[in-house]
């Protein structure tokens, strides 16, 4: 009896023991001659946002705490109260005492029961806890770029409520969006939107439209976010390419409004007070119509302000300047040009008289800041205020008396012609002795009358002196029959002037392609009217010399040099007139004829003439080789050369080929007399290139003549 009670006991305890490591979650394999055990099961519904909880197996509701073997399907059914719906991850099943390790739960929505929620698990084979949480939905949103987003809660009280983003909200209310763009933005359209996630599911909230034209939606069961976005309005550019003001300011003085400006007017003549530089900085000023438009002043672009304004700077050249400002609109296709032309006003003048007094001659100049010599011709304007210095030039038997200005007399040689519009200025010249009429033949050369039908060739010069040809006796002023004119050659004896006669001739001369130093013969020639009156009480004679200039173009023939011909030498002729102008007669110019006898140029005057000579360096053979060949050398040199060793001088296509023994200066002239190269030569062969031409060659004071071929 004892055996069996002890091993009853045994079982028993053993029972127990399988049943406590069951509820403590100790896993257990069951022996298959024994059923599976159960295991523990607790719930409990959330304190908040709860309706109704229910979890049931095998269509039985089951009450918390309870067992169920594991492998039972378990269903669970959650109805949230108003306002509230299940928080994301929730409902959770979880070890008991380990929410770490989660047992899968299977939403199963079942919308024709009316159930809100329902999930279903498999009870594990321990014991589990199922949590359940409940929230309200949310509402977010921000701010967009370029605008504002604003929602108000409308609920079932009817009080405006601003909600800030993450507020929350009962489904069903109401909310109203202001979506408000910044100046110059606009929606962009169909990006004002509401929307959220129910699971993984993507929805979005419809919006309507409410009487008074706002827009509004109903809250949702679920968490949303509200979004817009902005974009520019797009802008047509402007057309408009219009000037609203514009001055101007000379140096540092005040700015002056454009006189007569209107957007409209597209030219304009400014005129400067006379004392303005004539080199002066002009500074520009004004205003676009449009700042968003271009502009450019005398095709480069100027900087516009943001507000419209500009300025911009022009220099005066000689006196005058002109800005063409060109207003390019935003459209890049709209221009308007405005142009304005300054200029400096003139100086007030004074125009001077002179009036050429007998027995001799006044010359009249003065002197400008930049110390050149201007030379005033009769009839020509002088700017006031200006010292005019006076000169004379006493023909023979004559004497200089005074200067008349005005009629006032006086012996100054300056005279300042103050603010007056006009000058008379002469002189007056007393004659040392009467000349007789045994005297006149001594007076110069007998001017030539014009030459006939088959006379050509008789009017030649037989001595040193030139001879005129006169086309038309009426053209010169009257005389009377016991008058005559003549043509007097004299060597210049003031030396000061006969010097500068020689600087100015030398430079013409150098000018012409004369050597600097080539022989020069300077001569005065005036023409003279020599008139003998007759006295009418005791038959007396005087006779007065009165120089005089020819109305018209007349011809004047001079004989050569002695020891010079046209064959031998080139010649110039150089004509220092009273003006101050220097005229070059040249075969180059087209202006010197070169006769067998004489030399024939044409004049509107008399006053020092030059001639210049130099030997030529012997002829050109007009089948010149294009290539090189034996050098030439100058077949006669100048009256100073000399040559020590050897130079010579020769051609080749498009270039001057020249070998000395020693360094020295090339200068090469046209027959014109233009310069056209001045290079340095070292010993040995020197080639520069040279254009297709005939020139002269002047180096080591030998003078050759080429021709260059191209």
């Amino acid at each position: 009896m004892k055996q069996y009670t002890s091993l009853w006991l045994v079982c028993l305890l053993a029972v127990f023991s399988m049943t406590a490591r069951a509820q403590e979650g100790i896993e257990t394999k069951a022996h298959p001659d024994y059923p599976a055990l159960p295991f523990m099961l607790t719930f409990e519904a959330p304190a908040e946002g709860s309706a109704s909880l229910s979890i049931s197996a095998d269509g039985e509701t089951l009450t918390s705490p309870t067992t169920l073997h594991s492998g039972t399907e378990v269903t669970i059914t959650v109805t949230p109260a108003d306002g509230y719906r299940m928080a994301s991850g929730y409902p959770k099943v979880y070890r008991t005492g380990t929410p770490s390790e989660t047992v899968p739960a299977t939403f199963k929505p079942d919308a024709s029961s009316g159930i809100a929620y329902l999930y279903t698990f498999t009870m594990p084979a321990f014991p589990v806890t199922v949590e359940v949480k409940y929230e309200k939905p949310t509402v977010t949103f921000s701010d967009p770029e370029n605008g504002s987003l604003r929602l108000n809660a409308v609920p079932a009280s009817g009080v405006t409520i601003r909600l800030s983003s993450g507020d929350e909200l009962a489904p069903g209310t109401e909310v109203r969006i202001f979506a408000t763009p910044n100046k110059g933005y606009q929606m962009v359209f169909g990006s004002l939107k509401v929307s959220g996630k129910v699971g993984n599911e993507s929805k979005t909230v419809p919006l309507q439209k409410a009487d008074d034209g706002t827009t509004y939606f109903l809250m949702p069961a679920y968490a949303v976010t509200a979004e817009v976005k902005f974009e520019p309005i797009p802008v047509v550019p402007s057309s408009e390419a219009r000037l609203s003001s514009l001055s101007y300011k000379v140096g540092n003085e005040a700015a002056t409004p454009l006189p007569g400006f209107l957007a409209s007017t597209m030219k304009y003549e400014v005129l400067l007070p006379s004392s303005t530089l004539e080199s002066a900085a002009l500074t520009l000023s004004g205003q676009l119509a449009d700042a968003k438009a271009k502009l450019f002043v005398n095709g480069s672009l100027v900087p516009v302000q943001s507000t419209g304004s500009f300025t911009a700077t022009v220099s005066l050249v000689d006196g005058s300047a002109k800005a063409t400002l060109v207003v390019t609109a935003e459209d890049g296709q709209t221009k308007r040009t405005y142009e304005v032309n300054f200029t400096v006003a003139p100086q007030p003048v004074c125009y001077v008289t002179i009036q050429q007094p007998e027995g001799g001659t006044i010359s009249v100049s003065y002197e400008k800041e930049d110390k050149e010599v201007v030379v005033v011709k009769s009839g020509d304007a002088v700017p006031q205020d200006t010292d005019l210095n006076l000169a004379y030039t006493a023909l023979p038997n004559y004497d200089f008396k005074e200067y008349s200005v005005d009629g006032f007399s006086q012996t100054a040689e300056t005279v300042n012609i103050g603010t007056c519009l006009s000058k008379t200025i002469t002189a007056a010249f007393t004659q040392e002795s009467s000349v007789t009429p045994e005297e006149i033949a001594t007076i110069g050369t007998p001017v030539v009358p014009k030459e006939k039908e088959g006379q050509e060739g008789t009017n030649v010069p037989t001595d040193d002196n030139p001879i005129v040809i006169i086309p038309d006796a009426v053209s010169l002023p009257s005389d009377t029959e016991l008058s005559s004119l003549r043509l007097v050659k004299e060597d210049i004896e003031d030396p000061a002037k006969k010097a500068e006669i020689e600087e100015k001739a030398k430079a013409a001369a150098q000018d012409a392609g004369i050597a600097p130093d080539a022989p020069k013969i300077v001569m005065e020639v005036t023409l003279v009217k020599v008139t003998t009156t007759i006295s009418a009480t005791d038959a007396s004679t005087t006779t007065a010399v009165t120089p005089v200039q020819p109305s018209d173009i007349v011809t004047v023939r001079i004989p050569y040099p002695e020891g010079v011909n046209k064959t031998q030498h080139d010649i110039v002729i150089i004509h220092l007139r009273s003006d101050g102008v220097v005229d070059v007669y040249s075969e180059g110019n087209n202006n010197l004829t070169l006769e067998d006898d004489y030399m024939e140029i044409s004049v509107a005057s008399f006053s020092p003439f030059v001639v210049s000579y130099t030997p030529k360096s012997g002829p050109v053979d007009p089948d010149y080789p294009d290539t090189p060949d034996t050098p030439d050398t100058p077949d006669v040199p100048t009256s100073n050369a000399s040559v020590e060793g050897g130079m010579a001088v020769w051609t080749s296509a498009n270039a001057l080929h020249i070998r000395a023994d020693r360094p020295a200066e090339a200068w090469v002239v046209g027959l014109s007399g233009a310069s056209r190269a001045r290079f340095a030569v070292v010993p040995g062969e020197t080639r520069h290139a040279l254009p297709a031409g005939v020139y002269l060659v002047r180096i080591a004071d030998q003078t050759y003549k080429v021709r260059i071929r191209n």
